[in-house]
């Protein structure tokens, strides 16, 4: 057993001191007393280095900070399983417990419904696809749900949500259809033959745009659509009837826009009034009417308008209004006949509607296969429209010109337009569209 000299320890101690606070043992005490027990030939043997013994004893001592962690860790975690299993549980009671929605106001569309299960669509995997979009449609606090995660893509700076561009200055747009022309074609064909056994109705086709094309220095940067004039110029060389007159819609608002008239909305698809109203203009003069001897005003009615598009995208930074466009001392002159909720009245306007989310139903009260309007006008003109949503709010300025208005509305009529036109001798047809819907909408050959 080697002897242990003054200056031995002296250096031993130094060099323990050292490593001491190169790994930083926190129960230095204890450290020191187990030291100070152990062996002296096996601390100061010259075959033991000190940094072996002082790691070998530093590892052997729990340090308290380490064992915090590891409590805190599996707290954390045993915490985040149970918030995890509520929201999971809580989640699934809400899709049992919740009738399903037929509608969405915010989208305005129909939302999927519970697919049946046969054998057929098992096999196929058409089961599967058709629940998986049920559960989406159906998914309980659905329209926070997509608010929040538009939130959470804006702050990514994403610009599309749920087909829906986020512009600038508010804006929102709806995606474009692709203008196919085979298609389209076929629609162009079947509204030809009708027109073709009605050389003497005077018939006119009026396209409007999208808002994407009249506002589009307000799409997201380098965003490139369509050029929507020339696709609606492309339909329109589709037909060949001689007793059809196309209106260019998309001039006349490119002009009014010039004037600083808003003519669309920031939060939903349609145009406003006005711009429904310079296309009326344009309408009335084609035909040759008299519009001089008619005055409009326009009243106000909600300034809390958030259209489909803002449900769509799950943005609500801005509110649109809306405004009604009449002929002065027009109350009163006309009855509106809904057939097939064989209800009438004596207004165009739904004014419950402004207490709804879906704000623009006010007009018409909506979408309706058809609806009969009577009017105390002293002329000889009848009108047949087909038309979507875009034509309810002109609808309610073209009642000084005409004894009777038919709308019809081919996405929701069960009869067809030979059986309709028949029922009265017309002397005007209207077919007023936006582009979009024109494009996609099969219905139109189904009725002609």
């Amino acid at each position: 057993m080697s002897n242990i000299t003054e200056e031995s320890k002296k250096e031993y101690n130094d060099r323990y001191e050292d490593l001491r606070r190169r790994y930083d043992v926190k129960n230095a005490d204890r450290l020191r007393k187990y030291h100070n027990s152990v062996n002296s030939q096996d601390v100061c043997s010259r075959s033991t280095k000190p940094e072996t013994v002082i790691a070998k004893r530093s590892r052997s001592y729990k340090n308290p900070e380490s064992a915090f962690s590891k409590i805190f860790s599996e707290t954390f975690l045993l915490c985040f399983i149970g918030f995890f299993f509520i929201i999971t549980v809580g989640l699934g009671a809400l899709y049992l417990t919740s009738p399903d929605r037929k509608y969405s106001e915010s989208e305005n569309r129909m939302l999927a419904t519970a697919p049946t299960l046969t054998a057929e669509n098992l096999i196929s995997g058409k089961f599967m696809k058709d629940f998986e979009i049920y559960l989406a449609d159906q998914f309980p606090i659905r329209d926070n749900a997509i608010s929040i995660k538009t939130f959470s893509d804006r702050v990514l700076g994403k610009r599309q949500e749920n087909n829906v561009y986020i512009g600038k200055n508010n804006f929102l747009f709806d995606s474009q259809v692709e203008y196919n022309e085979s298609d389209t074609k076929a629609k162009t064909e079947a509204i030809d033959i009708f027109l073709s056994e009605r050389p003497d109705l005077k018939a006119m086709i009026a396209i409007s745009p999208n808002s994407s094309y009249i506002y589009k220095e307000n799409l997201p940067y380098s965003l490139k659509l369509s050029d929507q004039k020339k696709d609606i110029q492309s339909v329109y060389g589709l037909f060949k009837s001689k007793n059809l007159v196309k209106l260019d819609v998309t001039t006349a608002l490119e002009n009014e826009k010039e004037k600083g008239t808003q003519l669309f909305y920031k939060t939903d698809h349609h145009w406003t009034t006005e711009g429904a109203y310079c296309a009326f203009e344009n309408i009335i003069k084609q035909w040759g009417l008299d519009a001089e001897n008619v005055s409009y005003e326009k009243l106000a009615v909600t300034t809390e308008f958030e259209g489909t598009l803002s449900g769509k995208a799950g943005v609500h930074d801005v509110k649109d209004s809306i405004n009604i466009i009449v002929p002065k001392n027009s109350a009163g002159t006309y009855v509106v006949n809904y057939e097939s909720q064989q209800r009438k009245t004596a207004s165009l306007f739904e004014k419950n509607k402004l207490n709804e989310k879906n704000k623009y139903e006010v007009f018409l009260g909506g979408n309706y296969d058809k609806v009969v309007i009577s009017t105390t006008s002293h002329n000889e003109n009848t009108l047949l429209i087909v038309k979507d949503s875009f034509a309810n709010c002109m609808i309610p300025m073209l009642t000084q010109y005409f004894s009777k208005i038919v709308v019809v509305d081919p996405r929701y009529l069960t009869d067809n337009m030979n059986n309709i036109a028949s029922d009265e001798n017309y002397t005007h047809m209207l077919f007023l569209y936006n582009l979009n819907t024109f494009l996609e909408d099969t219905s139109i050959i189904e009725v002609f």
